[in-house]
């Protein structure tokens, strides 16, 4: 008589999408220090969340908390998760990613936001620091200048990728 392997633990799957990512093995057995900065991932596309999630996640002082595709999620995770900052791209299911990060600082006022996207036409980056955020940030950046934007949008500053600031 054969018997079938356990199921998979579900703790050991990727976090359905919405989900308010599991505390990383390094916190699991007590509270995260409270100066890591807490992130919630915003981005229609999910293979740009995972590897978004795996880069953050590795980088000194940041833990990403949830992540999402859509609008209506990113509205109740900011409220429900109250992320230091929210790293969210132009395109979002259900509204536009300026229209997300509106809505979001409106519910909550004390997170910051900073796009990360693929776009650096200056209408895009425009529509960006209108809708409030603070920093605008181009994914093919190197891991260390995405981390000094998460750091300097997090203490207030603003902050936009060296070849965008070159060109305002």
């Amino acid at each position: 008589m054969s018997t079938s392997p356990p199921p998979p633990d579900s703790s050991q799957r990727g976090s359905p999408q919405g989900a308010a990512m599991p505390a990383s093995p390094a916190w699991a057995s007590g509270p995260m220090p409270s100066t890591d900065i807490r992130l919630l991932l915003v981005d229609v596309h999910t293979i740009s969340r995972r590897s978004s999630r795996l880069l953050l996640n590795s980088l000194p002082g940041l833990v990403v908390v949830g992540e999402t595709s859509e609008h209506q999620e990113a509205l109740r995770l900011v409220c429900d998760l109250r992320p230091d900052v929210v790293l969210i791209s132009m395109r979002v299911q259900g509204a536009t990613g300026p229209e997300t990060a509106r809505q979001m600082l409106q519910r909550v006022p004390t997170t910051r936001v900073v796009f990360l996207t693929l776009f650096d036409d200056p209408e895009y980056v425009d529509s960006a620091l209108e809708a409030g955020a603070l920093g605008y940030v181009l994914k093919q950046e190197p891991a260390a200048e995405i981390l000094k934007a998460i750091q300097k949008v997090a203490h207030g500053q603003t902050y936009l990728s060296p070849g965008l600031s070159a060109r305002s």
